[in-house]
Parts: C-alpha cells; structure tokens; sequence
C-alpha cells in the first residue's frame, strides 16, 4: 500500500449500514482497509462540526444532508470526491423525476473527482452529466466478504434455513439454482426474471431443476412467481444468512435486461456467486466479459447442461474464477485503487488552494 500523505480523509454516507452491498463494498470495507494501512480516514461525523478533512468522499448520497456536506467541503477547501455505482440518472428518469435529476447533476458537478464501479457506468453517466467527462475515476467494487457473519444465527434465520433444506430435500436429484438481489421496478429485479424462467423451464423438461429466490421483497416474488412451471422456494435476505443460503445451491442465475440502468453494473453479483464456490450463468454486460473464461454467459441450455452433468469438471475453472477475482479485486488491491484516487483528490486541493 502506497501511503496517500498525512491527509485525512472522511466518508460520508446517508446510513452506514452494512446491509447494503453498496455501503459494505464502496465504504465501509474500504474505510477498515485504507484505515489498516494506516490513513488517517474516519466516517463523516452526524453531529460535531466538521472541519480539517483534506479529501471528502460522499457515497451515493443525494439528498439535503450530502448537499450540505458537499457546500462544507468547498466552504473548507476540502476536496470533493462524489462515489456512484448506480446510473441514477436512469433510475430518475424510471421515476419521473426531473428534480432528483438536476439535483444528481449539481452533486456531481460539485466533486473533483467522481468515482464510478466500472468504465461503462462512468460513460453514462458522462452522457447525462458532461461537464465531469475528465473528471471521472474508475474504482471496482470490493469482493463481499462471505465468511460467517455470526458465529450463532438469530433464532429466525435459522428456522428460514431448515425450511429451505426441506425445500432442497423434496428435489434431491435436481439442479439447485438460486436468483439473489434487489429490485428496481420497471428495470431490473424480479420482474425481469420471466424469460430466464423459461429457460429454467425447458430445461426441466430433462433434468429436474429447483429454484431460490433471496431478495427482500415477498410481494414482488409472489407475484412473478404465480406462473412458474419449475418448483421455486423464497427466503429474505439477511447479512448474517445470506452466505449460507447461498452455498446451498450449485448454480446462480442471474438475468441481466439490458437498458441504461443495468449494463453498467459491477461484476458484484457473479464475483460473490463465484467466491461462494458457485457456477453462474448470466446474461451479457460489458464487465461480465472478463469473467467469460470462468463462468456461462448467454448460452442458458448449454450452461445449464455444463452444470448439471459436468460439475465436477467445472471446479478447476471456478478456483481460476476465484484467483482472478483475488488477484483484481482483492482488499489490497482495491484499497490501493482507493489510496491513488485520495492522492489525486489532495493533489487537486492543493491546487486549488
């Protein structure tokens, strides 16, 4: 690790919870590897004026609270980072909302730099936002950490666990394939499984196949569930439950519709299949590419083949799926990408003053 000055340097976001991947994976696993290596970062205090920071970060924050952080930072020289993985300006537009939009646009046009999961993303967000067209950073997601949360799990998550077993019992000769994620209505999430579902379907007509969903939405699932022809369990998804969950299956699935909001995402979602010692299938986005060696990408009917029959030649492909993702997206790795960018926001700042 390459030590960024004696900087200090603060991260802001609405709520520091380790339930959104988004914050576990952009904040708060960053802020305990860059602070190991001895920066001298903190979270951005609620109470307590904030004052002396060198480099600001703000994470997907959009609201009047990241406004007034944004207008401290300038008000105190600090440089300003502004951290997106989402296109939401896609999002708003999903929603009608011309006002989040120019509020989104005025955030990013505060910051010095802002910092973005994957090269696509950074252009479409470019498209909506050209005035940070050189101003815009690629920093990857950090990989979820799916070792064991809790060394007991709460009562409730345990009872949610047997009866998925059950479920995976009554099919014990089936491809067990599991769905996990939100959902953005209209662009992505549940109500964009159905296609993939017939996929699931046709295949059954061979080999018997199982599916799980873990999400956070019961409604939605119940509805786009009602005319599945494959048996299909449901289970929330819980932080302390979700590895175990998880490895209960052999296959994630994961369904990609291609629109603005969606073909700039992260490899987040096979990169914790793959680490969980699951095959994935998927549908192509630009950064799922350089997973291709190890993973099924468009080919549904041949990937599900591949892991149905074939799983034990698979395992060799999947610990080289693990290496890679290791080798690029590791802590050390990513906290290194982070440190460079905090050195160019100083940079910046001691420019300007």
């Amino acid at each position: 690790m390459t030590h960024v000055g004696g900087g200090r340097f603060a991260f802001y976001a609405k709520r520091f919870s380790p339930r959104k991947a988004s914050i576990r994976l952009r904040v708060l696993e960053p802020l305990a590897a860059l602070s190991e290596a001895g920066l001298g970062v903190v979270r951005y205090p609620r109470i307590r004026r904030a004052i002396g920071y060198d480099v600001v970060v703000i994470s997907k924050a959009f609201g009047r609270g990241a406004m007034r952080v944004a207008k401290a930072a300038a008000a105190a020289r600090s440089s300003l980072i502004f951290d997106i993985c989402d296109n939401r300006f896609a999002n708003n537009r999903c929603k009608g909302s011309a006002r989040h939009s120019a509020r989104t646009n005025d955030l990013l046009c505060r910051a010095d730099i802002v910092t973005v999961p994957t090269e696509r993303m950074g252009q479409l967000l470019v498209q909506s936002a050209p005035e940070i067209r050189d101003r815009v950073r690629v920093v990857p997601d950090m990989l979820d950490d799916l070792s064991d949360r809790a060394t007991r799990l709460p009562l409730i998550d345990r009872w949610r666990l047997g009866q998925l077993d059950t479920f995976l019992a009554r099919h014990p000769d089936a491809l067990h394939c599991v769905w996990f994620g939100n959902t953005m209505p209209g662009i992505a999430g549940l109500c964009q499984l159905r296609d993939r579902i017939v996929e699931l379907e046709r295949f059954a007509a061979r080999h018997p196949v199982t599916l799980t969903i873990i999400s956070n939405k019961p409604g939605l699932y119940r509805k786009a569930s009602a005319e599945w022809g494959i048996p299909h369990h449901y289970i929330p998804w819980t932080l302390a439950s979700f590895p175990n969950a998880l490895r209960r299956h052999r296959v994630a699935i994961i369904p990609v519709p291609q629109n603005e909001y969606t073909v700039g995402k992260s490899i987040n979602r096979p990169a914790t299949a793959i680490m969980a010692g699951l095959g994935v299938i998927a549908d192509s986005i630009d950064s799922y590419e350089e997973l291709h060696p190890y993973i099924v990408l468009d080919d549904w009917q041949a990937g599900l083949e591949r892991y149905a029959f074939g799983w034990e030649r698979e395992q060799d492909r999947l610990a080289a799926g693990r290496a890679h993702l290791h080798a690029h997206y590791g802590r050390a790795r990513i906290a290194e990408r982070w440190a460079e960018v905090l050195r160019e926001a100083d940079a910046r700042r001691n420019v300007k003053g």
